[in-house]
């Protein structure tokens, strides 16, 4: 079942306009009842999806640390792919994705290229985010993202 456009709109106008901390009860309010259950790629409360946070580095990085582990271009592609097909997997979508948290390797000069990528995934309507440079224990991978989304009942 898929939440309408204006039922979303709304959920999401309302937590964004209430600003991040009084947000809170919001969201509480959709998770309320909800057991904490373990789904692909993160957890389930209620009507709330967080997820893990994925990183896209090449699957032969795995195997030789030393390799090239993808552009960040190609790293963000490849973890909102992932993140598509887990939520289409619990019956959400993107479009009911509220928060989003980027990790960089270089925020500096890496965001713009991988906004190039993120606006493909979220061209309208984009959900509330955030981007930290940080400091990754390898030097394969150049971005992490995480994400909350609503699932609709």
């Amino acid at each position: 079942m898929k939440l309408s456009n204006s039922k979303r709109r709304e959920f999401m106008t309302s937590a964004a306009g209430l600003g991040a901390a009084a947000a809170l009860p919001m969201m509480a309010s959709a998770a309320e009842g909800g057991a904490r259950t373990k789904v692909q790629g993160g957890v389930r409360v209620g009507n709330l999806y967080f997820s893990y946070g994925l990183t896209g580095v090449r699957d032969e990085v795995r195997k030789d640390p030393l390799a090239f582990g993808g552009d960040i271009k190609e790293q963000t592609d490849k973890i909102l792919k992932q993140h598509k097909a887990n939520l289409e997997a619990i019956g959400s979508s993107l479009a009911n994705v509220i928060k989003v948290t980027v990790f960089l390797a270089d925020v500096k000069t890496e965001k713009n290229a991988m906004n190039e990528v993120y606006t493909q995934y979220f061209p309208k309507d984009q959900p509330a985010r955030s981007a930290f440079g940080v400091e990754f224990p390898d030097s394969a991978t150049r971005v992490e993202i995480e994400l909350i989304a609503y699932i609709p009942s």
